[in-house]
């Protein structure tokens, strides 16, 4: 499945694309001695791909700033000192359109780019040089050939720099959760701090890439450690793109499953929300005459969570976040990878009336010792609040929508308090 169909769709206000300059030395600076003229490329708020064209006399900077896979280009002009740039940023009218602060080393260029009137504010990070190749995303489950129960490793990378890590241990019976920068891409050499669902300190994880199909994994919490070889169970790939213009930028990351249900059902939930951001910008247009005021309106990131993966299942939320909105929006799916069926209530228990009238004790039971018993404001939540189904290894997650302070708030219930009601044909995973 693709998205990128809905390119026009989406831009049609857009001209032809610019073509890169060259010689800016003799645009900005003829005549004059300059100190050196270099290209950087990288991110925009770490999803959108931009590119730098500077020249500098060793005082002033001057060059073009090309936004988004269209390369949407705008004019800069400003000051260099002490490897600290402060640049303006003009549209083809002359018009100021936003702003830079960055700092350079000897390779890259880092700090912050903002609207005009700084109400929105994003990211840079870039490197010398021409783009380079695409990074590649992707989820990955490893479990031990001699026993799958005894533990699970869901790897997940899903930004350049970044790996997320969940592991389930039979021993805890729980899910734990980890973030990790990549030290060594060629190793995959990993160590995560870990936390279990409420947020609880639960040791750190090691994981080692052995090759394509295996890791060796090191686990430690307190006086338990763990040391282990496991096997690749599934892996699914990871496609992102992005769609940016003067007057938003949007970036999209889903997985990819070459089944038609499951196609079929991301594409749906990210054409509905494309939908809703370009009626904002066509309204936008058709309501005043453009200025300096347009410049990056919208944004808005849709990128999925994975709790569980094995050959059988995918499980997790789609996020859905927005600029114009406080909250994230939280689509659950869950899919059996072989037919590509969404698998919903009625596919995973074996009477929907009665399952959910457990959940509801269960939650309303859990809940009451958790008001008193979490830091992470359980109290505000009603039984009603909890409608969020994944799967984990251990048992269904039953979440509140996110919260911007405490994330995502879980109940577990167990596989071995629902046997009444679990379907037959998909459990025991």
């Amino acid at each position: 499945m693709r998205i990128l169909f809905l390119y026009y769709f989406l831009f049609p206000f857009i001209s032809q694309t610019q073509s890169l300059e060259t010689g800016l030395a003799d645009q900005f600076f003829k005549n004059k001695t300059v100190a050196w003229e270099k290209t950087y490329s990288g991110f925009w708020d770490e999803t959108i791909p931009v590119q730098l064209d500077l020249v500098s006399d060793g005082e002033n900077c001057k060059g073009y700033f090309y936004f988004g896979d269209n390369k949407t280009k705008y004019v800069l002009s400003g000051t260099i000192q002490n490897n600290k740039l402060k640049l303006d940023e003009q549209d083809l009218n002359s018009t100021l359109t936003g702003k830079f602060a960055l700092e350079m080393d000897d390779q890259s260029v880092r700090g912050t780019w903002y609207n005009a009137d700084r109400t929105y504010n994003a990211s840079i990070s870039l490197k010398e040089g021409s783009p380079a190749p695409a990074t590649t995303f992707w989820v990955r489950s490893y479990a031990s050939k001699s026993d799958p129960n005894e533990c699970m490793v869901l790897i997940h990378k899903d930004f350049s720099d970044q790996i997320a890590e969940k592991f389930y241990y039979k021993m805890l019976n729980k899910t734990l959760y980890g973030t990790s920068e990549i030290k060594d891409d060629e190793s995959f050499h990993q160590e995560s701090n870990m936390v279990d669902y409420l947020q609880h300190n639960a040791g750190k994880l090691s994981t080692w890439k052995v090759n394509d199909k295996r890791i060796d994994i090191n686990y430690k919490l307190g006086t338990i450690e763990y040391t282990k070889s496991l096997d690749l169970v599934n892996q699914v790939a990871i496609s992102q793109e992005s769609f940016a213009d003067h007057w938003m930028a949007v970036d999209i990351t889903y997985p990819k499953i070459d089944k038609s249900g499951t196609s079929i059902w991301f594409k749906n939930l990210i054409d509905s929300f494309l939908v809703v951001i370009q009626e904002k910008k066509r309204i936008l247009l058709s309501e005043k005459p453009a200025d300096q005021s347009d410049r990056m309106v919208y944004r808005m990131s849709i990128w999925p969570q994975f709790d569980f993966l094995d050959d059988h299942f995918v499980s997790g939320i789609m996020h859905i976040k927005n600029s114009w909105e406080e909250s994230i929006q939280s689509m659950p799916f869950t899919f059996d990878i072989k037919s590509g069926d969404l698998l919903g209530e009625s596919a995973l228990m074996t009477n929907v009336s009665g399952f959910r009238k457990f959940k509801d004790a269960w939650v309303n039971k859990e809940l009451n010792k958790l008001k008193t018993g979490s830091s992470l404001d359980y109290k505000s939540l009603t039984v009603a609040d909890f409608s969020i189904l994944t799967l984990k290894k251990e048992g269904l997650s039953i979440s509140a929508p996110y919260d911007l302070i405490y994330g995502f708030r879980q109940i577990i219930i167990p596989y071995s308090e629902l046997k009444d009601h679990l379907s037959p044909k998909y459990f025991p995973l």
